[in-house]
């Protein structure tokens, strides 16, 4: 049930230059750059149904993190949406990511991914989830409950919460693969609500084997899709594209034009799978370098690969330092 919340907002062209940096593929799907002002988007996704979440303590703590719980008031104010945030010690000083699931929901690679980021650049770390207080387990298909341009309004309510805590917006980066990655592209394109209302509250992003296409394999949208356009007007901030050359879930060469275009660096990892960084358990231990597993929908297979996933930590701490020095 959507509800019937309706922020309408108009839209501005604004140019955003880009360094193209490490553009090594050439797009052909997607909508093309236009002088025709996007569609107005509006907060419309399935309303908030949990308010009382408290999951993975046990594993939290393992993985020396505190549990997703309920604790960010939603865009509309109706709810609270469930987030694992983890401080550091000088909470204004250090970065801060805001990391957001793909169309699976939270999984492991999310938490590994928060801890390495903590570890290796004292960052203040929020894992979003975007499904479970909407009552979703996954939304594979792309569905309007909680697609990207609903999850925008998520980053703009996670933003004003992280704020209150201490943080600074100048240091303060979203991020996400696969549909995280997709989220982060809208809320980061040049279109006045992402720029009256994200840009005050974050300095750049990271999308990591983001969903950047619009149509199957048949050229029709998917069950209960709409059409979401990408950086139509280019970005309004830094923005790091990371691809892999054997990504078969969301290829590069079906994303929207634009995206790559206006990317200040996109790095296309030579034998990236989508979730390249993903990590599991085979036989009682950690999966190892090359091993390979398919998916939860069984559409495609991710491979882990050891090499990539240091590189993609190394660009994101190179890319984080670079843009909030500027």
């Amino acid at each position: 049930m959507l509800s019937e919340i309706k922020t309408k907002l108009a839209f501005t062209a604004i140019a955003v230059s880009a360094l193209g940096a490490c553009q090594t593929t050439q797009s052909t799907g997607g909508s093309m750059e236009s002088s025709v002002m996007p569609s107005t988007i509006e907060y419309d996704g399935k309303e908030i149904v949990k308010n009382n979440i408290h999951e993975l303590p046990g594993y939290a703590n393992y993985m020396q993190l505190n549990p997703m719980k309920s604790q960010v008031p939603s865009y509309d104010g109706k709810g609270l949406l469930a987030v694992s945030w983890n401080p550091s010690p000088d909470t204004f000083n250090n970065p801060t990511y805001v990391i957001m699931h793909g169309g699976h929901g939270v999984g492991r690679g999310m938490w590994i991914k928060a801890k390495e980021l903590r570890k290796r650049y004292n960052a203040n770390v929020l894992l979003l989830d975007s499904f479970k207080a909407r009552g979703l387990p996954n939304n594979w298909h792309r569905g309007a409950k909680a697609d990207a341009i609903v999850r925008t309004f998520d980053v703009i309510a996670i933003g004003k919460w992280l704020k209150v805590q201490g943080t600074d917006p100048k240091k303060t980066y979203m991020m996400g693969g696969s549909q995280g990655g997709w989220t982060t592209l809208k809320a980061m394109s040049a279109e006045p609500t992402q720029i009256a209302e994200v840009k005050p509250l974050y300095a750049g992003g990271v999308a990591y084997y983001p969903v950047c296409d619009n149509y199957n394999r048949e050229g029709n949208l998917r069950p209960e899709q709409r059409f979401i356009s990408l950086a139509e007007k280019g970005f309004w901030g830094p923005v790091l594209l990371l691809t892999g050359k054997k990504d078969f879930a969301t290829r590069i060469e079906d994303c929207q034009q634009t995206v790559v275009k206006h990317a200040t660096k996109h790095v296309s990892f030579e034998r990236g799978t989508h979730g390249w960084e993903i990590r599991w358990r085979e036989n009682g231990e950690m999966n190892k370098d090359g091993s390979c597993r398919w998916s939860g929908n069984r559409n495609f297979k991710t491979c882990y690969d050891e090499d990539h996933t240091e590189k993609m930590y190394v660009e994101i701490g190179q890319f984080t330092t670079k843009t909030t020095e500027k």
